[in-house]
């Protein structure tokens, strides 16, 4: 007797009967409606990797389908904007940075009166084990967490989402921001992210890939979602964290680490025409290089290139697939 063959595995044991149908039989399409346009050279696996990574969440611990996923509601981070959330792509499925995206966290929920449990953020093996049983590729993951509501916890929950594919450099327009300096979704990533959203989107509008957020004084800050930093004549500088831009995570490694000195100090944009090499930060893309602002152009100079380089995550072995983005994904 021959031996018998091991059952096929379901990919999609997971999803619901018309789901699964649908994932069966056109997986591509079902992509699509998720916002993903997959080559039809794809292999099939791995559109079963891109399928998983775009309908699996984890939630407190647990991997679930979208359509199983619920918040109350009556929860403040829903109604009120009372949730932060953290950014990061993942590298050999490792969250990049991880550690200083916890603590971040541990330290914005309270601003917002958020009861956060510290055991209830995911280490970076809980995040390496839910990237791991979605797919092979690296991905851009992110964090939630809502306040809830009284006598009831919010949510904590990750999502992942592929990769942006690279763009070599960035054009940024300058807007300045409506916010006052000192507001705390100015500086903490909280869920009230639609002022930044909004002028990004007008930055693209009008041609550029997001916008260069300048404060009332006329003093540079950042791009709507990543940190900003110029090469001026007597060394490399980024805007000050006074109040009014989001210190990331990369940018932190940046100042404490560089093989070139950084400093912070107010930039007024009257600078500009006086900057020799611009780039911007965030922990999504690493280092990417600007090279116009408004009418301005900038080359991709040397040290710029010297600080990629050294800081961003190293490609992967193995094909990596990436989808076309219009600018920076949110940090």
């Amino acid at each position: 007797m021959a031996p018998q063959q091991p059952a096929p595995t379901d990919d999609f044991a997971w999803a619901n009967p018309q789901l699964r149908l649908q994932l069966l039989t056109d997986p591509a399409a079902v992509l699509k409606d998720r916002g993903l346009n997959v080559p039809p050279d794809m292999p099939l696996p791995v559109m079963h990797e891109f399928v998983r990574m775009a309908y699996l969440l984890w939630v407190d611990g647990k991997i679930i389908p979208i359509d199983q996923f619920s918040i109350d509601p009556a929860d403040e981070g829903l109604l009120f904007g009372r949730g932060v959330w953290e950014s990061t792509r993942t590298v050999g499925g490792q969250p990049w940075l991880w550690q200083s995206h916890v603590e971040r966290v541990k330290q914005s929920a309270p601003v917002l009166y958020i009861d956060l449990a510290p055991e209830r953020i995911p280490d970076a093996k809980q995040v390496h084990d839910y990237v791991r049983a979605l797919t092979t590729q690296d991905v851009v993951l992110r964090l939630n967490v809502t306040a809830g509501r009284p006598g009831k916890p919010g949510l904590v929950w990750m999502s992942a989402a592929p990769l942006p594919y690279p763009v070599p450099s960035l054009k940024l327009r300058s807007h300045v921001n409506p916010v006052q300096k000192g507001q705390p979704y100015l500086t903490l990533k909280t869920f009230q992210y639609a002022t930044r959203l909004r002028i990004g989107q007008q930055a693209m509008k009008e041609g550029y890939h997001t916008a260069l957020m300048v404060d009332t004084e006329g003093n540079l800050l950042e791009a709507s979602h990543a940190n900003l930093f110029l090469r001026l004549s007597d060394g490399w500088v980024t805007p000050t964290a006074d109040g009014g831009l989001l210190p990331g995570t990369v940018r932190h490694i940046l100042l404490q680490r560089s093989p070139l000195p950084i400093r912070e100090q107010k930039v007024p944009h009257t600078l500009l025409g006086e900057v020799r090499e611009v780039f911007v930060t965030n922990s999504n893309v690493g280092i990417i290089p600007v090279t116009q602002i408004d009418g301005l152009a900038y080359p991709i100079g040397p040290e710029t290139t010297q600080l990629m380089n050294w800081l961003n995550p190293k490609t992967p072995g193995g094909v990596q697939y990436r989808f076309v983005d219009s600018g920076t994904t949110s940090r």
